[in-house]
């Protein structure tokens, strides 16, 4: 009889935790994928690439002080990619960010170049903060600005000197914006970018940039 109440009691147990389960789906944690923090000796390793490759490019980059989520601090102090500009809107530097978003803009710049761009104008790249889709704020996922890994660019700048404004001028179809989109969605070197055809609520006036971070 005791045994036979031990196995009501397990199954009992096991429904109950499988209930709670399928309540209460997994929490997604918005981060690349084998990332951990502290940082783990793959991410470390990561971050030594990271910043050799970004060396060989001709980036002039520092440590940026150790900063709360971001793997691998730098600041690079001319914000200029081979020839393109990233410029803050109104803030004013010094900016840190991962070395995997540095790395993302010097290995497309010779892209954007030809698509024709020469300035980005930005208002975020690092704040610690929650994602908003869709006009909300999920509080319990982390934005990809929170590991350094985002930047929000409002303006895009060409070779004439033109701004190309994403709030006025995505929807009317600005072949600079939209070229910009397609080929960023197409790089490697990027995670993927947020625009108004994507979330028109809560990035209705901006492109959110995500650089993919290789983990191995």
């Amino acid at each position: 009889m005791v045994s036979k109440l031990v196995q009501v009691a397990l199954i009992i147990a096991v429904l109950v935790v499988t209930s709670t389960a399928l309540a209460k789906p997994k929490r997604r944690l918005n981060m690349p994928k084998r990332w951990t923090w502290p940082p783990s000796k793959t991410m470390k390793r990561a971050g030594r690439r990271c910043l050799k490759r970004l060396t060989k490019l001709g980036v002039r980059w520092q440590r940026a002080p150790r900063t709360r989520k971001v793997a691998t601090p730098i600041r690079v102090r001319s914000m200029s990619f081979n020839g393109v500009d990233i410029k803050p809107i109104w803030r004013k530097p010094p900016f840190t960010m991962d070395c995997y978003l540095a790395l993302a803009f010097a290995e497309t710049a010779t892209m954007l170049r030809r698509l024709g761009v020469r300035t980005l104008r930005f208002s975020t790249i690092h704040r610690y903060r929650s994602i908003r889709r869709g006009g909300v704020k999920r509080r319990r996922i982390l934005s990809r600005h929170a590991i350094g890994l985002a930047i929000d660019v409002y303006e895009i700048v060409d070779a004439k000197g033109k701004k190309h404004i994403v709030k006025r001028d995505y929807k009317r179809g600005d072949p600079l914006l939209l070229a910009v989109e397609r080929e960023v969605i197409k790089s490697p070197f990027f995670r993927g970018l947020i625009t108004p055809r994507k979330d028109p609520r809560s990035h209705h006036d901006h492109y959110h940039f995500e650089a993919a971070m290789p983990l191995r």
